[in-house]
């Protein structure tokens, strides 16, 4: 593989942050895909005992019994928790593999997690714009310094 001629180089604080950010989003991800079905097995297992084909509608919920159903699939199969968490193991993969993790994907994090967490500030939701800014910061480039430019040697200055 060609390594990115403007990737910059990996730095123990860039690899710091990124493997943060990698690790945030593991962790974030596999709490809520295992915390959110135990805390609502009840419904689970009336979903289980009814049958899995179909079970689940996109249909606006008329009665209480509708809106818990709905909300056992956003809470479980329809969330962020399964993407999230296979994003933080990209994220991680990639440091491992010293592939740079570009920054347009933590600003698109970043994007969606600040809306989400001004309408919604009481959540966990505060996880996925730091893992946004933990990657934009870990793919910043470093400072160029202005290098001298290499003089001529005093006899070939004359020719």
């Amino acid at each position: 593989m060609i390594p990115d001629e403007q990737a910059p180089l990996p730095t123990p604080r860039r690899g710091r942050l990124t493997r943060t950010a990698g690790w945030l989003g593991v962790a974030f991800g596999a709490v809520h895909c295992v915390v959110a079905p135990l805390d609502i097995r009840s419904r689970w297992s009336q979903v289980a005992s009814e049958g899995w084909w179909n079970t689940f509608t996109l249909d606006t919920p008329a009665t209480l019994a509708e809106f818990e159903r709905s909300e056992t699939f956003w809470l479980t199969l329809g969330s962020f928790g399964a993407p999230v968490l296979a994003l933080g193991c990209f994220i991680l993969w990639s440091e491992r593999h010293h592939q740079r993790v570009p920054g347009w994907l933590g600003w698109l994090l970043l994007s969606w997690g600040v809306p989400f967490v001004i309408v919604l500030p009481a959540s966990p939701g505060w996880v996925i714009p730091l893992v946004g800014a933990l990657v934009v910061l870990g793919d910043r480039r470093p400072r160029r310094t202005a290098t001298p430019r290499p003089t001529r040697p005093a006899s070939l200055a004359q020719a």
